[in-house]
C-alpha cells in the first residue's frame, strides 16, 4: 500500500521541508500538554495543513489552542519564539544567558572589557563559580532557524586566543539559533565551548532551560508586545523576575482582570518549572 505523502512546509529561511507529525507531538509534551490536549491540537493542525503552508502557522495554530486552555502551557510551548523576541539588538538575550549560567551557581557580569595580549576585547558574557571561569560570546538569530557559520566560529576562536581563554577558562559560542555543520566541527575541534537551541544534543538550550525552569517574559500571552518591551527596558527578561519585582508590573497600568491573568499566567509558569 502507498505511504501518504506528507505536505511540504516553507520554514522562516525558505527551505521546504515535510510536515512531522512526531515532531509536533514532542513539542507539545514538552510543553506540558496531556494526551488528549496533543491529540485535538494534531488533528487540527492536520484539518488545516496544506503544501505551501508556513511552519509559523502551524505554530499559531497549536499556540493559540493551547492558550485557549492553559496559557502557561501555550508560554512553554512558544519558548523558541519567545527567545526571538528578546531582540531586536541581542542585549536582553545576553542577559538571559547569564541568568541561565547564575541559575547554576555562577556569578556573573555581561558587557565586560578585558585585555587580550593585543587588543581589548568586550566580553557578552563573563562567568565565574569558584575557579572555574567562562566566557560567552553570544550571537542573536531573529529567526529561529537563523544560522550560526563557521566564519562566526573562526572569529569567536581568535578573540578566545587572545584573551588566553582555552587555557584560562572556557570561551563559549552562543546562539538562540543553530550552527552550520561547519561551525560545530571547527569549534568543537579547536577547544570552543558550542551552544545553541538544539546543540549539543540532548543538552541544547531548549533542555538547559526546561531544567533550570527559567522562562524569558516574552513567553507570556497575557502581555502584548509593547508592554513586554516595556519591561525588557526595566532590565527584566524572567518570568521569575516579576514576582521578585512586582512594582514593575503595576508601572504597565494593565486592568484589573488582565493584570490578574497576568498573575496567574507568571505563578503557573514559575510554580511549573521542569
Amino acid at each position: 500500500m502507498e505511504s501518504r505523502r506528507e505536505p511540504n512546509l516553507v520554514k522562516t529561511t525558505g527551505e521546504v521541508e515535510p510536515f512531522r507529525e512526531p515532531k509536533l507531538r514532542r513539542s507539545l509534551a514538552r510543553s506540558g500538554a496531556d494526551r488528549q490536549q496533543i491529540t485535538t491540537i494534531t488533528e487540527a493542525v492536520r484539518d488545516r495543513l496544506r503544501d505551501g503552508m508556513p511552519t509559523s502557522e502551524v505554530f499559531r495554530i497549536a499556540h493559540r489552542l493551547l492558550r485557549g486552555q492553559r496559557r502557561e502551557t501555550a508560554a512553554r510551548y512558544s519558548l523558541q519564539r519567545a527567545l526571538q523576541r528578546l531582540g531586536p539588538d541581542g542585549f536582553p538575550f545576553e542577559k538571559f544567558i547569564a541568568e541561565l549560567w547564575r541559575s547554576e551557581g555562577f556569578r556573573t557580569k555581561t558587557g565586560v572589557i578585558l585585555a587580550g595580549h593585543l587588543v581589548r576585547h568586550e566580553v557578552d558574557v563573563v562567568a565565574r563559580r569558584g575557579d572555574e571561569r567562562r566566557l560567552g560570546e553570544c550571537k542573536f538569530k531573529v529567526q529561529s532557524d537563523g544560522k550560526v557559520d563557521v566564519k562566526v566560529a573562526l572569529y569567536v576562536r581568535s578573540r578566545a586566543a587572545d584573551l588566553d581563554a582555552l587555557t584560562n577558562g572556557e570561551f563559549w559560542l552562543v546562539t538562540n539559533g543553530r550552527f552550520t555543520r561547519d561551525a560545530i566541527v571547527y569549534g568543537e575541534g579547536s577547544g570552543l565551548r558550542l551552544l545553541a537551541w538544539d546543540h549539543p544534543k540532548g543538552d541544547g538550550l531548549r533542555e538547559q532551560i526546561d531544567r533550570a525552569g527559567l522562562h524569558p517574559l516574552t513567553a507570556l500571552s497575557s502581555l502584548q508586545r509593547a508592554e513586554q518591551q516595556a519591561l525588557l527596558r526595566e532590565g527584566v527578561v524572567l518570568c521569575r523576575t516579576l514576582m521578585e519585582r512586582p512594582g514593575v508590573v503595576g508601572r504597565l497600568r494593565l486592568s484589573r482582570g488582565r493584570e490578574a491573568e497576568l498573575w496567574r499566567e507568571v505563578e503557573g509558569l514559575c510554580a511549573g518549572g521542569r
